[in-house]
């Protein structure tokens, strides 16, 4: 057991000794005291963040550079799809798994060990000088990424009060938004010369603060789950749905990170790119209010109208022959994405006991991993068959049937409530 997890467990003993309220004040007869809203930006929670932020950071700094790495390595056009292709499947192959360790081993060595080997992976790139060796790496990378967000993910959830999951979720989504707004660029700009050395410097850096800030991680103390190892225990039932639904969301986020660029080139439109900064910005701005929105309101409700401003979205980008027409249905895709995934990620979670929230965690991102997946390999037969327009209308029929269902079981929850009261 880590230190600053002993830490935790002792205060949290020592806080079940005193009595709630105690005192002279609290018994006095008639004095009501209004109820106590949990904090949410604990210590735990804003080093966790934090840790988030500069471990995206040292990611987005590949995700657009690394398929260009494998073109300068001798490769095609093939090769740079395969590079996403690898990461994405050991992303989904290690996933469950993970989930599996975490509630059956704890979340802290988890985390920590996720960083460690990324990091190493990352400088590992340095001496890659064949297309096999980059496909093997981004392999590894796939892997060691899933184990670590998804540590990280689970241990946010243990960390968020339950009255405000929306709202934490919200917030600390963010920190995996905000990188993509910067990461990208700078990536970018540091291979212009066509040297990557300080590219992988930099991504391993800024993995390596990632992994000091865990110093200073003060993990809540679960209760460990005692299912062997097996398909029952990999994944958790009551996440499915909200899992699904999140596979509809990357079914758009996949044709949208694959064809954007091609459909600007088609088009004539100039800075395509900045697509992806203002819906980062969007995201920011919208989530906080999205994430307390969907505590108040229900995640059913909200995530049906963040799915239903996605449809919108992609329907204005095949439509759009401007950059100006871009931009806006990237300022409408943030809005969607960043108010729907919060609330689907707080709805796999919020009803799980602990023992179970890695398992749950592990089937909402290995969802998001299959419907970008999907989303892409998708859109590029319907491309080949008909047009790069077509491949953004079709995209929006599947976050369309997803609002659709939210709003009924909306609707079947919000009627079967008067019959228990009853």
């Amino acid at each position: 057991m880590p230190p600053l997890e002993h830490q935790s467990r002792m205060a949290s003993q020592q806080a079940s000794t005193q009595a709630p309220g105690g005192g002279e004040a609290a018994g006095r007869q008639g004095e009501e005291r209004p109820p106590r809203v949990a904090p949410l930006w604990t210590r735990g929670f804003v080093m966790l963040m934090l840790y988030n932020l500069f471990f995206f950071l040292g990611f987005q700094l590949l995700s657009t550079t690394l398929p260009v790495y494998a073109v300068r390595l001798g490769g095609d056009a093939s090769s740079a799809g395969l590079v996403v292709g690898f990461f994405t499947l050991a992303a989904v192959l290690v996933r469950p798994v993970t989930g599996w360790a975490l509630d059956a081993y704890g979340r802290y060595a988890l985390l920590a060990l996720g960083t460690v080997l990324t990091l190493a992976v990352i400088i590992g790139h340095e001496w890659v000088a064949a297309i096999p060796l980059l496909l093997a790496l981004r392999f590894a990378h796939g892997a060691t990424f899933a184990v670590a967000t998804t540590s990280g993910g689970t241990m946010a959830s243990d960390l968020i009060p339950r009255a405000r999951l929306g709202e934490g979720m919200g917030f600390f989504s963010q920190a995996m938004t905000l990188p993509m707004a910067v990461g990208p660029v700078v990536g970018l700009a540091l291979i212009a010369s066509g040297d990557f050395t300080w590219l992988f410097l930099l991504a391993g850096a800024l993995t390596a603060v990632s992994l000091a800030l865990l110093l200073g991680l003060r993990v809540p103390i679960h209760e460990r789950s005692r299912r062997p190892f097996g398909l029952r225990a990999l994944y958790e039932r009551s996440a499915m749905f909200p899992a699904a639904l999140g596979l509809l969301v990357t079914m758009t986020y996949g044709p949208v990170i694959s064809f954007i660029a091609l459909l600007g080139e088609e088009r004539s439109i100039t800075n395509v790119g900045l697509f992806f900064t203002v819906y980062a910005v969007t995201q920011t701005l919208i989530r906080p209010v999205s994430g307390r929105l969907a505590d108040r309101r229900g995640y059913e409700r909200t995530a049906a109208g963040g799915l239903v401003v996605i449809a919108a979205a992609v329907v204005t980008i095949a439509l759009s022959h401007s950059l100006w027409g871009i931009l806006a249905a990237a300022m409408l895709y943030g809005v969607g994405f960043g108010t729907a995934q919060p609330s689907l990620n707080a709805l796999a979670v919020n009803r799980v006991p602990p023992e179970r929230r890695g398992a749950a965690t592990a089937a909402f991102f290995t969802a998001f991993d299959l419907g970008i997946a999907i989303g892409s390999i998708g859109g590029g037969l319907i491309a080949a068959a008909f047009s790069l327009s077509t491949v953004f209308l079709a995209s929006a029929v599947p976050v369309t049937l997803g609002a659709a269902l939210l709003v009924a079981r909306d609707l079947r929850l919000r009627k079967m409530v008067p019959r228990q009261a009853a």
